[in-house]
């Protein structure tokens, strides 16, 4: 694909044990058999392990990895990965490359990560979303306790998605797809990401905050199933909120034997249907200054001035925060029913 040239943008904090593992993951990625030399930009901030030195080590046993590596001391307010992936961004945007991949220092890519990410943009997607995988030893590890929710959550987020894609069909993002849409693999052209005015530096959830902007300005998210990345299973992460939090709460829930609870999926519902209202109203030329007063819309605080896709973002966008009140064995029982009934239950 000569038309695409990718850049990987990459944040670390003391990953001196990751990094190699991550270089030798890109290093063996099968676009490289064209001849081509994979540019990659790492910030390394506020680290104080030999996460530079290993680094550079590894890359120059990688004759196809063009590494460029920045040392950074991060302060006060912008001491957080939000403003190390944009560091790490914005470097890879000025390199001249025309797309930016980016991932995590903890994550290992497919072999066809890169590959399968430009396929997915070839066929018109604006952002591609790579799906994010467990390392499988490492969760083993942890137990067949945390083995058990881990797989319990993983279909629950199954279902919960193949309820979405019914409720509200995306033609640009069709079933078969998953839900990840996280820093551990997003690819975007480099001009959508200099148009949306480029990462956003917040101190947590910077990708979810990055693909949210994309969607308000109409931006095409593909989640692509062939697109994987594996991931870190550690309890200690570089980010509040991250998957290593999560994983330790599973652990104390388990060792304290409370049950796995979840975003009820009627909650989840609600939110989809308004999802596919507003996107209704968004295509519909002429409704939408008319539909404010309708009754989907009277109780909620929307404007005219406000484009139906931005609305989506703020009224019914993502919400890792949702309140979790279902058991996930109820909640699953609920899903397999609700899907099992789907050509009558989820017409418009």
């Amino acid at each position: 694909m000569p038309s695409f040239h990718p850049v990987v943008a990459v944040p670390a904090r003391n990953e001196e044990e990751r990094l190699p593992q991550l270089i030798g993951a890109l290093a063996r990625q099968t676009w490289l058999a064209g001849g081509h030399r994979l540019p990659v930009v790492i910030v390394c901030n506020n680290c104080t392990d030999a996460s530079a030195a290993v680094a550079r080590a590894a890359a120059a046993s990688a004759p196809h990895i063009a590494l460029r590596l920045i040392e950074v001391t991060l302060t006060g307010s912008d001491n957080h990965v939000g403003v190390a992936r944009r560091m790490a961004m914005e470097e890879a945007a000025a390199s001249g490359a025309t797309v930016i991949l980016t991932t995590d220092a903890d994550a290992r890519p497919a072999p066809d990560w890169v590959l399968a990410n430009l396929i997915a943009l070839r066929k018109g997607a604006d952002i591609v979303a790579g799906h994010l995988v467990g390392d499988e030893e490492e969760e083993r590890r942890l137990g067949p306790g945390f083995m058990r929710r881990a797989r319990l959550v993983a279909r629950y987020q199954e279902l919960l998605d193949r309820l979405a894609a019914l409720i509200d069909p995306l033609p640009y993002d069709p079933w078969p797809r998953h839900s990840d849409h996280t820093g551990a693999s997003l690819a975007l052209r480099t001009e959508l990401y200099r148009d949306l005015g480029g990462l956003p530096a917040v101190p947590h959830r910077e990708d979810l905050a990055l693909v949210s902007r994309a969607r308000a300005q109409g931006a095409r998210l593909r989640h692509a199933p062939d697109v994987e990345v594996i991931v870190s299973a550690r309890l200690e992460g570089r980010a509040k909120g991250g998957m290593a939090d999560c994983i330790a709460a599973w652990l104390e829930e388990e060792e304290a034997h409370r049950p796995l609870l979840v975003e009820a999926p009627e909650r989840a519902e609600a939110r989809f249907r308004l999802r596919r209202r507003l996107r209704d109203l968004a295509a519909a030329d002429g409704t939408w200054r008319n539909a404010l007063t309708e009754q989907t819309l009277s109780n909620l605080p929307v404007s005219a001035a406000e484009p139906p896709l931005a609305l989506i973002e703020r009224l019914a966008g993502d919400e890792p925060d949702a309140p979790r009140t279902m058991p996930v064995e109820e909640a699953l029982s609920y899903l397999e029913e609700r899907l099992n009934h789907a050509a009558n239950s989820f017409a418009a």
